[in-house]
């Protein structure tokens, strides 16, 4: 009762005491100027017009100091006296015309655009660090809308989602309190929030401009053109100058040195002597998403310049995807603490405080807070906090949104069914034939992969394997689970029933425990480490009658155990029984009646094919100093990134037993690897290993070391891991080894340097892998060339020599999205 008598006095008290001012901000023409900014000084208060030049606010009866500006235009003062009645004003401002003689300005030469953002660069960490803490108000208001989906999309969606979401204005409203302190940490609370959107789409952080500086050395995941490397990136134009209040400001045009995807474009206006930002203009353009924003910096206290209002426009264009949206925020200061300590002290503060390896979402210290009222605010409230007017498509948006939501809700539900089925549909005949996922209870579920995956394999010994595997799954919470997966197949040639079954424990999330237990009778690769899948196998198999990978017979079971015993530090232990028995090629052909050649690898030793038992113990261990890790809303650990190397170790024994056809051997394998960013368009990996058998008293083929090899055009591995020029068994060896992978990625190497492959989703890469076997002196090695999208699909030429003399030359494509796929 208290609460509602109080609300109920503040609408009908507040009105009395504040008055709406509102106007537009137009040119000497009388058109509008967009994305202009009001502030007002006693207040310390900025409002941004939209792009009609369009603003409101509401002030309370007095006389205030206020001040307009746009880049090109000269900033104009003037005062207001609010009284009794709502005010309304039409600000006119002239157009500014930069002048190129030097007044007051130190540089000499044809780079003073460079010699002036290099003396803003030095100043930079001053205004980074020049307040210790503030607190400021924010209103945002932000506007969507989809215009174009391509027909795969809409074909996914269903027309009646298409129809919710294609050319609608989708808005979003909000008023928060941020608290900043030095050296970057916000705690946003959230006191208002309204959206048309529905709660099942993620808009994205709308405020992490807000929370960004641009002293910073990364603005918005970009270089800024404020950071100690931006002269390695950014060339500086000096575009002239213009007096404003007596400053003399300097316009400078930022032009990236090569291409545009990883750093901004546009404007930046820099106060002379001071050094210090007035005006942004940034645009940015990343994966089909380009962006401009700008940022109006007002004198809020003397000596401090601080961002007032900010606008982002940005347009999408994503493989047919295509939407406009556009975001506005006013900031008013409403208090201010400046920093009693200097710069360099601070940064000695930082660097001393102890490491946390954990990382947070955000790069900077950020905590947001939602008021628990934040979503039940109503149109007084509104009305009292915007600092915009409602356009009549976003009135319309408002009027339409529960019933929007409500639909929204209703298709998403349907959705959520057709997830479990790959998205192909819920219908009885759609999860016969793309298989489904179902709920047995809170806890349990069960999946099985329907008539798509009834043909499980097929090779020249096999034939086809028919048959289903299906998985029975109990998750504890988002900690615990546990699943097991039978499988059952029938091979058509041998007129056998192949079989296998998995247990897997997962347990300890932040160690990332994992216990599993696997055991079966069933078909395997000779070689424990090929580069050249089932899949692709079946593929070149079915069509081509060429079979790249040899197979054999494989009763075993195995246990195996990984966790993190410290950060970063993970040890994997391993025992295994197999029964390994060597097969040849059924009456088996290609659907074009073309015959594999024998089911028997050729290697380089000339081993013995023997049928032969195997008891295998391993472990190993791998450790990465310093490596920084998140934490999922799930509790699980997942690892990001380290500046040190990753260190390898690993044993394995075979201690045999009197049967002379059982493995008696043991091994040791060290190695080490690493990803360095060299720039922002650079890196370089490599990855170094060495082994070799300490005993090899009983040693069979399958017990040889292996190396990653794939001798085909079309590969579902990483360029960077494998061997592309060299056949999965030939060079296999029971003797010692040394394998190095070093390859250089780059944006910018040869091909991306044409205009149509100039995305900043390609990259190109060079390639350089020797193996050396150093008991026969062998030496094998690859360069290579390639271009092509990570994770997804890459295209190359690599050339072999042994020694220094050619060898070979070949052709590849890999596709790594097919491992997700299969």
């Amino acid at each position: 009762m208290r609460v509602f008598v109080s609300s109920l006095f503040l609408l009908i008290v507040f009105p009395a005491f504040s008055q709406i001012f509102s106007g537009r901000i137009i040119d000497e023409k009388g058109a509008p100027v967009p994305n202009a900014t009001i502030f007002i000084y006693e207040l310390k208060s900025g409002i941004s017009a939209d792009n009609l030049g369009e603003f409101r606010t509401n002030l309370t009866p007095g006389r205030y100091s206020c001040e307009a500006s746009s880049l090109g235009y000269r900033r104009e003062k003037f005062s207001i006296s609010v009284e009794d009645k709502d005010l309304s004003k039409i600000i006119k401002l002239q157009e500014t015309f930069y002048e190129l003689k030097e007044v007051k300005f130190s540089g000499r030469g044809d780079k003073r655009g460079n010699e002036i953002m290099r003396k803003a660069i030095a100043k930079g960490p001053f205004y980074r660090y020049q307040l210790k803490e503030y607190q400021s108000e924010a209103y945002m208001k932000g506007t969507m809308k989809i215009t174009a989906l391509p027909w795969i999309v809409k074909n996914q969606l269903k027309k009646n989602k298409v129809n919710l979401v294609l050319n609608k204005l989708f808005l979003v409203e909000s008023q928060s309190e941020i608290a900043y302190k030095s050296p970057n940490t916000y705690q946003q609370t959230i006191k208002a929030f309204s959206s048309t959107i529905p709660d099942e789409v993620d808009p994205g952080d709308y405020s992490l401009l807000l929370k960004s500086c641009i002293y910073d050395p990364i603005l918005m995941g970009m270089i800024s053109p404020l950071s100690p490397q931006a002269l390695t990136y950014y060339n500086f134009v000096f575009k002239g100058i213009v007096n404003e209040n007596g400053r003399v400001v300097n316009k400078i045009q930022i032009v990236p040195k090569k291409g545009g995807a990883k750093l901004f474009s546009g404007y930046i206006c820099i106060v002379d002597e001071t050094w210090n930002v007035s005006y942004a203009e940034l645009t940015s353009s990343q994966s089909g998403i380009k962006s401009e924003s700008k940022i109006n910096y007002n004198e809020v206290r003397e000596n401090i310049f601080l961002p007032t209002g900010y606008t982002i426009d940005y347009t999408v264009d994503i493989f047919g995807v295509k939407g406009v949206g556009k975001y506005y925020s006013s900031i008013t200061y409403k208090s201010i603490e400046e920093n009693s300590v200097t710069p360099q002290v601070i940064k000695k503060k930082t660097l001393t405080q102890k490491k946390c390896l954990e990382i947070k979402k955000d790069t900077t210290s950020t905590k947001v807070i939602v008021d628990s009222t934040a979503k039940k605010r109503d149109s007084t409230y509104w009305l009292a906090v915007r600092k915009l007017p409602l356009r009549d498509d976003e009135i319309k948006s408002y009027k339409s949104v529960d019933s929007l939501k409500i639909e929204y809700k209703k298709i998403e539900t349907e959705d959520s069914v057709k997830s479990q089925n790959g998205g192909k549909g819920g219908t009885p005949i759609e999860q016969i034939i793309f298989g489904h996922k179902y709920k047995l209870g809170k806890k349990w579920y069960f999946s099985f992969g329907g008539l798509k995956d009834v043909v499980g394999d097929f090779n020249f010994v096999d034939g086809y394997q028919l048959g289903q595997k299906i998985t029975l799954g109990y998750i504890k919470d988002s900690t615990k689970s546990l699943t097991m997966s039978p499988s059952l197949y029938y091979s058509t040639a041998r007129k056998i029933v192949l079989w296998q079954n998995d247990f897997t424990l997962t347990y300890l999330p932040l160690k990332g425990g994992k216990l599993k237990l696997t055991f079966g009778s069933t078909t395997s690769d000779i070689s424990s480490n090929s580069a050249t899948s089932r899949a692709i196998n079946s593929y070149s198999s079915f069509f081509y009658g060429y079979s790249p990978v040899k197979i054999m017979s494989k009763d075993y079971l195995e246990l195996n155990n990984s966790i993190d015993i410290a950060n970063g530090l993970r040890l994997d232990l391993q025992l295994s029984y197999q029964r390994r028995e060597y097969l040849t090629n059924g009456n088996v052909k290609s659907i074009f009646g073309k015959v594999s050649e024998p089911n028997l690898p050729q290697n380089i030793y000339s081993p013995q094919f023997i049928n032969h038992s195997a008891l295998l113990f391993s472990s190993g261990v791998t450790y990465t100093p310093e490596y920084f890790y998140r934490v999922s809303k799930g509790g699980h650990k997942q690892y990001l990134h380290s500046a040190y190397p990753t260190f390898m170790l690993r044993f394995t024994v075979a201690p045999g037993s009197n049967n002379p056809v059982s493995s008696r051997f043991a091994s040791v394998t060290l190695g080490v690897t690493q990803s360095i960013k060299l720039n922002i368009y650079s890196k370089i990996n490599y990855n170094l290993l060495t082994g070799m058998f300490i005993n090899k008293e009983r040693l069979f083929f399958p017990d040889y070391k292996h190396f990653r090899a794939n001798n085909i055009m079309l590969s579902e591995d990483d360029f960077d891991r494998c061997f592309l020029l060299l056949d999965n068994y030939n060079l296999s060896t029971p003797d010692r080894w040394v394998q190095g992978m070093v390859n250089y990625n780059s944006e910018y190497i040869l091909l991306k340097h044409l205009p149509f492959l100039n995305s900043s989703l390609i990259n190109e890469s060079i390639h350089l892998h020797t193996l050396w076997l150093t008991e026969t002196g062998l030496h094998h090695t690859e360069i290579g060339y390639s271009v092509g999208v990570n994770d997804m699909v890459r295209i190359g030429v690599f050339a072999g020599f042994r020694g220094v003399r050619y060898q070979s030359v070949g052709f590849r494509i890999a596709v790594p999205l097919l491992r997700n796929i299969h």
